[in-house]
């Protein structure tokens, strides 16, 4: 304690600014100098849970600490709240922050499962020149017609939100002229709605739809987008993925029924993560070949194996990635027995450009050895003429096993001189 009373106030009150209120208030008991340190905290945080819930002795603890604050601005209001806390003490809350100018709002609604409760946010939030950073979990989105204009706002995150009708979303973003971050995670429950993201400022977008029926129109127009993370295995009636000119990262996970507007929208992205569905069965020749969907500037490529078929993907995305430079596979089909002796893998007629010329390094990442196995490590292994590293690591735990996988990749004639064989 005596090191940090050498710190002058500001580093003290941003270290306390990481505490929650009741946690800052505690310090006031140290010495004289910490007596009223605490109420110039430019952030206030409250968590139910720390009042052995008793929601009465909560709300006051609120209410008192709140109008004690006497920070020149208030960066920050955090609440986490549980599903008994009326919407009308919220919204007194909120409206608290923002007559001070907040810029970053955190509300998030515990809900314990299947318990649904719908709390509805002051139609005040949608229109503050202040908020920068928004985060609402759980709670009733746009409750009504409600005007937006937010032109700080620049980052959103929407997890389990209650929609007030299909095209909440939408109006919301529209009002949203300075948006650079977006991150949306639907209710796997919630009924069908129109997904649409059209932000020409947006660089960072990551969405989480499940395996939910939109039954209507399927959007995204991000031009800036240099960042993308979304899951999507969701039917709709119509589907719109444009292009991403600037996009330099993504990680998709995908359905049969968004495969080729994906690929066809990720041609510019450096890094690419893919996933396949438990449930989905890809046949990426019959979806990539007709289009030429060419990756010209993809570098390193991570494919994340859950299907039958992951072969094809593979060699597609090979043929179709001429400048790939590292290739990582990540075997996370442990659940079922037909993945034990996959087959139907062919090598393709010629041997893809990257592997000529620029793959330098392969990991695989839980090698198990089968059959289908072999033969992809043995073709990379064989074709890769620049390649420097190979790394392979197992989850088994048997030395036997681990040895005779070893012996078998040792044995491959690399086409690179130099190429080392690593097994972690």
């Amino acid at each position: 304690m005596d090191n940090l009373s050498h710190l002058p106030d500001d580093l003290l009150l941003r270290i306390l600014s990481l505490n929650t209120t009741k946690e800052a208030m505690a310090t006031s008991l140290l010495s004289k100098r910490w007596r009223s340190l605490w109420t110039l905290v430019p952030g206030l945080s409250y968590d139910h849970s720390n009042h052995n819930g008793d929601y009465k002795s909560f709300t006051q603890f609120v209410y008192r600490s709140f109008l004690s604050n006497k920070a020149p601005i208030l960066e920050h209001l955090h609440l986490s709240l549980g599903p008994d806390c009326p919407s009308v003490d919220i919204g007194l809350w909120i409206n608290l922050a923002l007559s001070r100018r907040v810029s970053e709002l955190h509300i998030h609604i515990v809900i314990p499962y299947p318990k649904k409760v719908s709390v509805t946010l002051p139609s005040s939030m949608y229109t503050s020149e202040n908020l920068q950073r928004l985060s609402l979990t759980n709670c009733v989105f746009l409750d009504g017609p409600v005007h937006v204009l937010l032109p700080s706002l620049k980052t959103l995150s929407l997890k389990t939100v209650t929609y007030a009708d299909n095209r909440s979303l939408q109006i919301f973003l529209s009002g949203c002229p300075n948006l650079e971050v977006l991150s949306v995670e639907d209710r796997y429950d919630r009924p069908p709605m129109d997904v649409i993201v059209v932000v020409p400022s947006l660089q960072r977008l990551h969405m989480s739809h499940g395996n939910i029926e939109t039954r209507g129109t399927y959007v995204l127009d991000v031009p800036s987008l240099k960042s993308l993370e979304i899951s999507d295995s969701a039917r709709c009636n119509f589907r719109q993925i444009e292009n991403m000119p600037e996009l330099v990262n993504a990680r998709v996970c995908f359905g049969t029924s968004s495969t080729h507007e994906f690929l066809k929208a990720l041609t510019s992205v450096r890094r690419l993560t893919l996933t396949q569905p438990l449930t989905e069965l890809l046949h990426m020749k019959q979806v990539v070949n007709p289009c030429g969907i060419i990756f010209n500037q993809l570098v390193h490529l991570d494919l994340r194996t859950f299907a039958v078929g992951w072969w094809d993907l593979l060699i597609c995305m090979l043929q179709y990635s001429p400048n790939l430079r590292f290739l990582k596979l990540i075997d996370v089909a442990i659940y079922f027995s037909d993945m034990d002796n996959p087959s139907g893998w062919k090598p393709p007629s010629s041997v893809p450009e990257c592997l000529l010329h620029s793959v330098e390094a392969f990991e695989w990442f839980q090698y198990k050895g089968r059959q289908v196995d072999r033969e992809m490590a043995t073709y990379v292994l064989k074709n890769a003429l620049r390649l420097k590293t190979a790394t392979f690591s197992t989850r088994s735990t048997d030395m036997g096993e681990k040895c005779q996988m070893l012996k078998e990749l040792e044995s491959v004639a690399t086409a690179s001189p130099s190429a080392q064989i690593l097994f972690d």
